[in-house]
C-alpha cells in the first residue's frame, strides 16, 4: 500500500492575514472539498518541493533536476505551477479491471496556496490552445483540456486521463482532476453531493508528516489477483483498508503503513504471510550492486506487527540509502 502514497484536510493553520492559504492547526479543521473517495492522500507540497526533495536528492542531482523538470512540464502543459501552492489533498476511487488488476480512477486534487488565478487561467488557455473547452458548473468555470495521455499532477502524481479539468474554487483553492471528479468537488464545496468519509480524511491528515494517506478497499478489489503465490493472493484479498504516513527528517525517511483486515483471524494470516515473505526475501533478491544492498537493508529495517484486525508495517530509510531507494522504485 505504500505505493499509493506515491499516488496524494492537510495542514491549513495560517490566517488570511499572512497572505497564505488557510491551514489546519491542532484542534482546527478546515474542510477540504473532496467528494466520496476510496483513497485519500494529503501532502505538504511546499515542504516537498523546497525542503524534503532537495535534501533527499542532495546526492542525486539528476533526479532532483528531473523532479524540477516534471513540475515545469506540468506548468507548461496545463498552466498550473505547483510551486505556488502549500498543500495538496487527493481523492480517488479504487476499481477492479476485467483483467483482475486494481485501478485508481476518478482522481481529483485540491491544492491550496496563494496564487494569481487570472495569470494561471491565462497560462492554461495559452498552453492548451484548441484543446481547451470551457464549461460552467455550479456557478464555477471548468477549463477542460483534452490530454489523452499520462500526466504528472503538479509534477508528482502520475495518472492517465482523457481530459483534465482545472477549476478555481476560491482565491486560495484550485481543483485539478478528471472532469466528473472536479464537478463532484464543486458540489461538495457548495454543500451538495457525497463528501469523503470524514474518518478516512482524518486518518489522512498530515499532522506534521510530509505525506499521509488512507483508504477503504471495496470488497472484491483484490479478489482473484494472481501473484503466483497463493498465500499472498489470499492475504491481499483480505485487506479492507489502509492508512499511513511518510516523513522526512535530517536522518532520512520514515514510512509507516497499517493494513486493516476484515477480522482478527484475517489480520493474523496477513501478518504471517508478510513475515514469511520478509524471511525468505533475501534468497529471492536477484538484483546486484547498490540495489541489492538497499533491498537487504530495507528487509533488515522493516518491522511488522499485528494488533487486533490490523497489521502494522514500518520502515526507516537512512539518508545515505535514499538515492538507492529511488533507484530501486
Amino acid at each position: 500500500m505504500l505505493t499509493l502514497a506515491g499516488l496524494l484536510s492537510t495542514a491549513f493553520a495560517q490566517t488570511r492575514a499572512t497572505g497564505r492559504a488557510p491551514q489546519t492547526s491542532v484542534g482546527t479543521r478546515v474542510a477540504v472539498p473532496l467528494p466520496a473517495s476510496d483513497a485519500v492522500l494529503t501532502a505538504d507540497l511546499k515542504r516537498i518541493l523546497t525542503e524534503a526533495a532537495p535534501q533527499a536528492l542532495a546526492s542525486d542531482s539528476q533526479r532532483l533536476a528531473q523532479l524540477n523538470a516534471d513540475v515545469d512540464e506540468f506548468k507548461r502543459r496545463m498552466g498550473v505551477d505547483a510551486r505556488e501552492f502549500d498543500t495538496l489533498a487527493v481523492g480517488a476511487h479504487l476499481t477492479r479491471l476485467p483483467s483482475g488488476a486494481a485501478k485508481v480512477a476518478d482522481v481529483v486534487a485540491v491544492a491550496r496556496g496563494t496564487f494569481d488565478s487570472n495569470a494561471l487561467i491565462a497560462r492554461t488557455r495559452a498552453a492548451a490552445g484548441t484543446r481547451l473547452s470551457e464549461q460552467t458548473y455550479g456557478g464555477k468555470t471548468l477549463y477542460v483540456v483534452a490530454v489523452n495521455d499520462s500526466v504528472k499532477l503538479f509534477g508528482l502524481l502520475k495518472t492517465h486521463v482523457s481530459d483534465l479539468a482545472i477549476c478555481v474554487l476560491d482565491q486560495y483553492t484550485l481543483l485539478v482532476g478528471e472532469p466528473a471528479a472536479v464537478r463532484a468537488a464543486v458540489d461538495v464545496a457548495a454543500g451538495r453531493g457525497a463528501r469523503v468519509d470524514p474518518v478516512l480524511l482524518n486518518q489522512a491528515q498530515t499532522n506534521g508528516n510530509l505525506v499521509a494517506f488512507a483508504g477503504n478497499v471495496p470488497p472484491g478489489t483484490f479478489a482473484g489477483m494472481d501473484t503466483g503465490l497463493p498465500n499472498v493472493d489470499r492475504a491481499l484479498a483480505n485487506i479492507r483498508g489502509f492508512y499511513g504516513t511518510i516523513n522526512s527528517t535530517s536522518a532520512g525517511v520514515q514510512m509507516a503503513t497499517t493494513l486493516r483486515a476484515a477480522n482478527d483471524a484475517d489480520a493474523k494470516q496477513l501478518y504471517q504471510t508478510l513475515d514469511a515473505l520478509r524471511q525468505v526475501a533475501p534468497g529471492l533478491i536477484s538484483m546486484a550492486g547498490a540495489k541489492a544492498r538497499f533491498a537487504q537493508s530495507a528487509i533488515n529495517n522493516l518491522k511488522i506487527a499485528t494488533r487486533a484486525s490490523e497489521v502494522q508495517l514500518s520502515l526507516s530509510v537512512p539518508q545515505s540509502d535514499i538515492a538507492s531507494l529511488l533507484r530501486a522504485l
